[in-house]
């Protein structure tokens, strides 16, 4: 699930309106929302939980030139009371710890990979629907480093380290033997006034292919965002993953005032035997009730692979930040 612009801002805003009280030269802030969805797909409706979320967030003044800073945040699911199926359960959604100065930043821990944030978000860009993605390096388990911006020019790498002991790996069927083996991901952005292109690899090295032996294949992507209004951003975005599928996205995002309309096409085109390529159509509103709460309601058409069905759903939630 990808979060708004608006969310973002309003996540923002949260970490500086809550404060507790942490040790000299360190600050702690407390966030969180609560999320609530009505879906309707071809398969029947649902009232759910969206990623309602409760974190810390601070930092560490180390010297004038040396910050080091962490982020705690687990999704809860808000929707069903204790004693039914799937309630009250809790996941860690980030956590992570980290330095920055002159030199950058580096950061350790679960968060969101470099490949994403270049390549898919401002595609998957809705709050509940979720067009295809490339396949990507898991969460978790990462050290990533980014250099700070040279001339527009930004580096950025990560690698994840498991390990033979590493828990998940599974066995039998489910066995994953690259375990032991790193993944590393490499993100070269150029940002300038009105545009920013990004070009993003993930080896996907520890993880398993088509069988348990099998080595996945590596994701490659090109994203070039541009911005004719201040307010209006169109994206475009090319995803191969080898002897996997080929994947090409529009995206568009205005903002009016009052929350966002956006809205993004995808054609994805699968090797697989037996497979066809196929559309992705999606578009939503947001609304501002407040500054930290909002509404919001999307549509989309997903073609099947294999088949001439096409599943349309439909989305209607709420967002509350505090």
């Amino acid at each position: 699930m990808k979060k708004s612009i608006i969310a973002i801002a309003v996540s923002s805003a949260a970490l500086a309106s809550v404060s507790v009280q942490a040790a000299e030269g360190s600050t702690v802030d407390v966030y969180g929302n609560i999320q609530y969805v009505y879906v309707d797909k071809e398969a029947g409706g649902n009232f759910e939980d969206n990623g309602s979320t409760i974190g810390l967030k601070g930092d560490t003044k180390i010297n004038d030139d040396l910050t080091a800073f962490f982020k705690y945040e687990i999704e809860i699911k808000a929707d069903q009371k204790s004693g039914l199926t799937d309630s009250g359960k809790s996941n860690l959604d980030q956590a992570y710890v980290g330095l920055k100065g002159s030199f950058g930043k580096v950061q350790i821990g679960s968060f969101d990979t470099i490949y994403n944030n270049a390549i898919q978000d401002n595609i998957n860009q809705f709050e509940y629907l979720g067009p295809t993605k490339a396949a990507n390096t898991s969460e978790g388990d990462t050290i990533a480093f980014f250099a700070p911006s040279m001339g527009g020019f930004e580096v950025q790498v990560a690698i994840q380290v498991k390990g033979k002991a590493s828990e998940g790996q599974g066995t039998g069927a489910t066995a994953n033997n690259n375990y032991d083996n790193l993944s590393s991901m490499t993100v070269l952005k150029y940002s300038a006034d009105m545009f920013s292109v990004a070009l993003a690899h993930d080896t996907r090295g520890n993880t398993t292919g088509p069988t348990t032996s099998g080595n996945a294949k590596a994701t490659t992507g090109l994203a070039l965002t541009v911005n004719p209004l201040e307010n209006l951003s169109v994206t475009a975005k090319y995803e191969t993953t080898e002897s996997t599928q080929d994947i090409l996205g529009l995206a568009a995002r205005y903002g009016y005032g009052a929350g966002d309309v956006y809205a993004s096409y995808q054609n994805v085109d699968p090797d697989a035997a037996g497979s066809s390529s196929f559309n992705e159509y999606a578009a939503g509103v947001t609304y501002d009730l407040a500054s930290n709460v909002y509404v919001y309601a999307e549509l989309g058409e997903f073609e099947n692979a294999k088949s001439s069905t096409t599943d349309t759903q439909t989305a209607v939630g709420v967002y509350y930040g505090f």
